[in-house]
């Protein structure tokens, strides 16, 4: 019989249990839609149960809601213009950095793998910027993480909810040199999805690099150093012009949790949380606050911790405190999931219909009829 861990619709493929595993025998493969998921091998199972102790899904992380909420942007215009919402991960990165501490953050590797990586060079933080519409594996830092912490130096890690509780998870107590900064995620489609749409229209293996949003707009980017292999039509000039974006826009390609997330409420379980200010100046009058066509920052410190790490950085930031209610009401994935509906669309109406082979292909391929069929059966 094939032991599990958790179930397939509560599993957000953190990989926690094949990193930890004491004797290698999960191992993390793909299931419809590309999404990854643990497999167990019963033949090397020493039924030691760790899987299942620490595993996230089994075993909730703490959470504490925000007191305050910020605005902010970096300082240097560089800075600034290179990130794709103001620049605090990147503010809170150079501090982390400066204080000879290590950073754990997503990039984008050669043929279009996007994993997180460790950083302890400055010079390198350029790797881990911009946002990353796609799940990062974090697999292979989880064991160098434990040894930054064990080393006493300061580590931060960057990631989505689901990723900073697999990395609390490492721990029996949260060691003080650790700092969690959680993005506010709207949603995880599977780099098999990525790399099927990406090599539709360039090979895989000579991409090293892709960016999701940049100065002229939301639309993806694959690059060969600074060449541009490839650009997608605009997301916002051109709604149903991009299978992949429309599929994370509205949610068709993400996995099952995504859609019961126990994260996307106003309770938060990293240090601090940031990602974009939608809203802003929906509450309260902004007029202190310029036209910002490079993104702003929402940062909402949640621990002790967080509060004391942005009080060092803020120095480098424009920052203006807002209503929690604004952050909170300008952005659904502080509230409740993306509505599970349109995942179901597809599978009880087109799917019987394309059939199931290479589901994942099709659900990019039907994006613009999803959306169109959705709204006006919601009417």
């Amino acid at each position: 019989m094939q032991m599990t861990i958790c179930n397939n619709h509560s599993c957000t493929g953190c990989g926690l249990c094949a990193a930890q595993c004491p004797v290698s025998c999960i191992t993390m493969k793909a299931g419809k839609l590309g999404h990854l998921f643990p497999k167990i091998d019963n033949n090397k199972c020493i039924h030691c149960g760790l899987c299942r102790k620490k595993c996230p899904a089994l075993n909730p992380t703490e959470m504490h809601t925000p007191k305050h909420a910020y605005a902010a942007w970096a300082k240097d215009e560089k800075d600034y213009r290179s990130s794709t919402s103001g620049g605090a991960s990147s503010v809170i990165a150079q501090h982390i950095i400066n204080q000879g501490g290590v950073v754990y953050g997503c990039a984008v590797l050669p043929g279009a793998i996007v994993e997180h990586i460790r950083i302890d060079e400055k010079e390198d933080l350029y790797r881990i910027k911009g946002s990353k519409y796609v799940q990062s594996s974090i697999v292979n830092v989880l064991p160098q993480i434990k040894q930054d912490i064990k080393e006493n130096r300061k580590v931060l890690f960057l990631g989505t909810p689901c990723q900073i509780a697999a990395v609390k998870k490492l721990f029996t107590d949260i060691p003080n040199n650790l700092y969690l900064v959680d993005l506010v995620c709207h949603g995880t489609p599977s780099q098999k999805s990525l790399h099927n749409y990406l090599q539709r229209h360039v090979p895989l293996n000579i991409i090293d690099g892709i960016s999701f949003r940049s100065e002229d707009g939301y639309r993806i980017k694959a690059f060969c150093g600074n060449q541009i292999l490839y650009s997608s039509p605009e997301l916002l000039t051109c709604r149903y012009k991009d299978y992949y974006y429309n599929a994370f826009i509205d949610g068709y390609s993400f996995r099952d949790s995504c859609y019961q997330c126990k994260y996307a409420n106003p309770k938060r379980c990293s240090d601090i949380t940031i990602g974009d200010f939608w809203g802003l100046g929906k509450e309260s009058p902004g007029d202190d606050i310029p036209e910002h066509n490079f993104g702003i920052s929402l940062m909402l410190p949640i621990t002790t911790k967080g509060q004391i790490l942005f009080n060092k950085i803020v120095e480098r930031m424009e920052v203006k405190e807002r209503p929690l209610s604004e952050a909170i009401n300008g952005n659904g994935q502080l509230q409740h999931p993306i509505e599970k509906s349109r995942k179901v669309f597809f599978y009880r109406f087109l799917q019987p219909i394309l059939g199931d082979k290479n589901s994942y292909v099709l659900v990019m391929k039907v994006t613009k009829v999803c959306s169109l069929c959705y709204k006006i059966l919601k009417k």
